[in-house]
């Protein structure tokens, strides 16, 4: 979880950031973007690193390097070279922590749990956005926003401090429910087939496009729209549970597991959540923005657990690569739609998201239908 927390919560902290800094909409948005930049470059590398190393060691390397992001924010971010420099750090951290939870799924959970268990590990992305959102209320008001980001590193410095083995006792059970066996070398596989999965990543890419970018501005918009910012903040963080509750609600199938249909028609109805918010209307801002989360951004256990089924023989780099997509869009998403905001209005730059997610829900159809079609 703790891996995404600096990008979102410098989205969270956006207005403050920039009020000091003399940033604009646009410089901020690029700012955001040079974390999922480094990330995307090295998400796949990061992958096979993980691979190879095994969940504890690269749940600590990503741990520890999100902490000295974190802190270089708060020593150094009083100019803009300083929290660039911190975030492209933590950029790197994301880039191994990213397919650590898939990992540690199908190493240590057995085959009938792990649709829950990708629910609730997906479910830590929105978590950390919820962090960031109610520090906004709680901290912000109180603290300068540097000082929250060094609050934020004591939470990292607890994880960096546990213990998370690599292989765990396990009850007897049948083969059928057993986890893959954790004492064995890590998987070197190929990523085949190659097609489905670039499908996949192109979605990924751009449903991450449109989600960075509503976690980045949304509360800069609110405060256009009326709202002060600890409301827009608290607005947010509601928006956060509802991603939260869509992604473990789809986790608890168990009789029919939700599949790429039920992604694309997700998306399609979160694509109509931007044009609520583009509506103007602070009622239906906050509407749109929730049906924006849950729909838009609530389907990525679905995709994290066929992709460690599909990919058995290197899970750890078909995320990578699949995350690479996303951190990708999340440089085009904070990137596009806060030079829009900035030149044009927010109501366009929404427009935007929702044609990209309209587009990712194509992207979703074609993996179904090459699918089909192998099969």
């Amino acid at each position: 979880m703790t891996y995404m927390y600096p990008a979102y919560l410098a989205g969270t902290l956006g207005v403050a950031i920039r009020e000091d800094l003399g940033l604009d909409r646009a410089a901020l948005g690029l700012t955001i973007s040079l974390f999922f930049a480094i990330g995307a470059t090295a998400m796949t590398f990061g992958g096979r690193v993980a691979d190879r190393m095994g969940p504890r060691r690269a749940l600590r390397i990503a741990a520890g390097m999100t902490g000295a992001c974190l802190v270089g924010v708060a020593v150094f971010g009083g100019s803009w070279a300083g929290l660039l420099v911190s975030l492209a750090i933590g950029g790197i951290g994301s880039a191994v922590g990213a397919p650590v939870g898939a990992l540690l799924i199908l190493r240590h959970v057995a085959p009938s749990r792990r649709p829950i268990a990708f629910g609730l590990e997906r479910s830590s992305l929105p978590a950390s956005t919820l962090l960031a959102s109610i520090s906004l209320p709680l901290l912000a008001t109180v603290l300068h926003w540097r000082l929250v980001f060094l609050v934020g590193a004591l939470a990292v410095i607890v994880l960096v401090a546990l213990r998370i083995p690599d292989a765990a006792p396990r009850a007897a059970k049948p083969v059928s429910e057993r986890a893959e066996d954790t004492s064995a070398p890590a998987p070197r596989g190929r990523l085949a087939p190659v097609g489905p999965l670039l499908l996949i990543t192109l979605a990924f890419f751009l449903g991450s496009a449109s989600a960075t970018a509503l976690s980045s501005f949304f509360v800069d918009y609110g405060v256009l729209l009326g709202f002060s910012q600890s409301e827009a903040g608290v607005a947010l963080a509601f928006g956060s549970v509802v991603i939260i509750a869509a992604r473990f609600g789809l986790g608890l199938g168990r009789v029919r597991r939700p599949g790429r249909l039920t992604v694309a028609a997700m998306m399609a109805l979160g694509a109509a959540g931007f044009l609520l918010l583009m509506s103007g209307d602070r009622v239906l801002a906050v509407i749109g923005m929730c049906v924006a989360c849950g729909a838009g951004w609530g389907w990525t256990g679905l995709v994290a657990l066929a992709l460690a089924e599909v990919y058995r023989e290197a899970p750890g780099a078909a995320s990578g690569l699949v995350q690479a997509g996303g951190s990708a869009g999340g440089i085009l998403g904070p990137l596009l739609v806060g030079a829009t905001a900035k030149y044009y209005s927010y109501p366009v730059g929404w427009s935007l998201s929702a044609i990209f997610l309209a587009l990712a829900s194509v992207m979703v159809l074609a993996n179904r239908a090459l699918w089909k079609e192998r099969r």
